[in-house]
């Protein structure tokens, strides 16, 4: 059986511990603070990483980005498969240079990228593949409420990593062009607002907005006290989708607009209908991307987004955002 060494235990490292407990997966924690040990009494904890390592065959990292290229490192050239939550790294070049070591040592290496694995989105993106929108016009979303300000990441990389890797694999292309504008509002030399325009070859446009100091609709299934919004939308020439993530709601409206008499244009669509597919909480979500993970690790066959496609891919447009919040003007995407 395979035995996993988690490394960081926090928050969000506490939702993978009881994933593995689910899937009866043995686990070995990993992080220096003693608040971990008290809140997961049940795992055993190594004392170090080269002993963690030394007694187990994969690793999750669950850790602050900075630690990221490190930590992997470690992991892969000591012959360990990989599971990186995002953001993988804080740069696409970060990720890259992973994704060669990966290559390199033979390992697998997926990153945790949540909505990938939600069913709703799971839904929508197969809708999108048998052309149930036809052409896509528009896909916008937002990650942002009312909650902590991370003290190791801003609003680009603890929010809208998510959406910078959602839309693309939904609109089943890379943008060409970015545009974006990030804000300070706390001062605190992070950014805690970002607002980032997409455009792709095909012309549809997309926007993703991210930010801890906005509004929430919900209370955030992972962060007491934290009120969130986690809202999708795709618009296309043959139906309209609403994707809501906290409500655990997908709505799909099929139809068209038509040229009337006169210069106007009509909607014609048919009344909303909610999409069937199951609700999933966080839990769930990271239970299903680590047992992808763990049938990697058997097979040796990939079963979630490498370091290529949910590293280097998503960071690429974070990287050409703050290029183009810093220099105010649209960055191609992968500009040198």
């Amino acid at each position: 059986m395979v035995r996993v060494l988690l490394i960081g235990c926090g928050a969000f490292g506490r939702v993978h511990a009881a994933a593995l407990a689910r899937l009866g997966v043995e686990a070995i924690g990993l992080d220096p603070d003693p608040a971990s040990r008290t809140a997961l009494p049940a795992l055993r904890f190594a004392d170090g990483l080269e002993a963690g390592l030394a007694v187990t065959d994969a690793a999750i990292i669950a850790t602050p980005p900075a630690s990221h290229v490190g930590l992997a490192e470690a992991v892969l050239r000591a012959g360990r498969d990989l599971f990186l939550e995002k953001p993988a790294t804080e740069t696409a070049a970060q990720s890259a240079a992973l994704a060669r070591l990966a290559e390199e040592t033979g390992r697998i290496a997926q990153v945790g990228l949540y909505f990938r694995f939600h069913p709703k989105a799971q839904a929508l993106q197969a809708m999108l593949r048998r052309g149930e929108f036809g052409a896509l016009h528009h896909l916008s979303a937002r990650m942002s409420g009312l909650k902590r300000a991370r003290g190791d990441s801003g609003a680009l990389l603890n929010d809208a990593v998510h959406f910078a890797d959602l839309l693309p694999w939904l609109a089943g292309e890379a943008p060409a062009r970015v545009f974006a504008t990030t804000a300070d509002p706390l001062r605190r030399g992070r950014e805690d607002l970002a607002l980032i325009h997409l455009l792709f070859p095909s012309g549809a446009t997309g926007f993703i907005e991210a930010g801890c100091v906005l509004p929430g609709e919900h209370a955030d299934a992972v962060v007491p006290g934290a009120e969130t919004r986690k809202l999708l939308a795709v618009a296309g020439r043959e139906a309209l989708a609403e994707l809501d993530f906290a409500a655990e709601r997908l709505v799909l409206r099929r139809g068209r607009h038509e040229p009337a008499p006169g210069s106007a244009w009509l909607p014609h669509h048919a009344p909303r209908e909610e999409v069937g597919a199951p609700a999933l909480d966080p839990l769930g979500v990271v239970t299903a991307q680590l047992e992808a993970f763990l049938r990697a690790v058997a097979t040796r066959v990939p079963q979630g987004p490498g370091l290529a496609e949910g590293g280097v891919a998503p960071l690429a447009i974070l990287d050409a955002a703050r290029r183009s919040a810093h220099e105010g003007r649209v960055v191609a995407l992968g500009e040198g």
